[in-house]
């Protein structure tokens, strides 16, 4: 049990990022995002960072910006074009940060969980570029 526990020890945040979140694995995923809200300060910010891991309800990154448990976040995915999907897609998430580490390794980063919102927009990626445009 021992050997177990100095086990568990030796992770760090990272390596934990990709574990369960409430009974449902995270698959690890190092996608561009944008990350948009308030800092702890109140004031706002926009961020680019990678992704580290992502679930259906939460996601994992690392930011620089200070943020608070509880605050609402926006994020959006950009998708590559692969074989299978012709166009590169973004996704937009919404949700509220349910975590907040700090990493050691990378300061000042911080780990960040959010716990996702339900609803999710999913566009191409020209049209989300193109803020006047008809686009569904």
């Amino acid at each position: 049990m021992k050997e177990q526990f100095r086990r568990t020890e030796n992770k760090s945040s990272i390596q934990d990022a990709t574990g369960d979140w409430r009974g449902e694995r995270l698959l690890p995923l190092s996608l561009p995002a944008l990350v948009q809200g308030e800092k702890a300060s109140g004031q706002s910010f926009r961020e680019e960072t990678e992704l580290i891991a992502i679930n259906s309800r939460v996601v994992t990154f690392l930011l620089k910006a200070p943020v608070r448990i509880g605050c609402p976040l926006k994020i959006a995915i950009n998708i590559p074009a692969t074989a299978l999907l012709i166009h590169p897609l973004r996704l937009e998430l919404k949700g509220q940060v349910a975590r907040v580490e700090l990493d050691g390794q990378k300061k000042p980063h911080q780990l960040v969980t959010v716990e996702l919102d339900h609803k999710f927009e999913l566009r191409s990626q020209t049209c989300s570029s193109q803020l006047e445009s008809n686009c569904s």
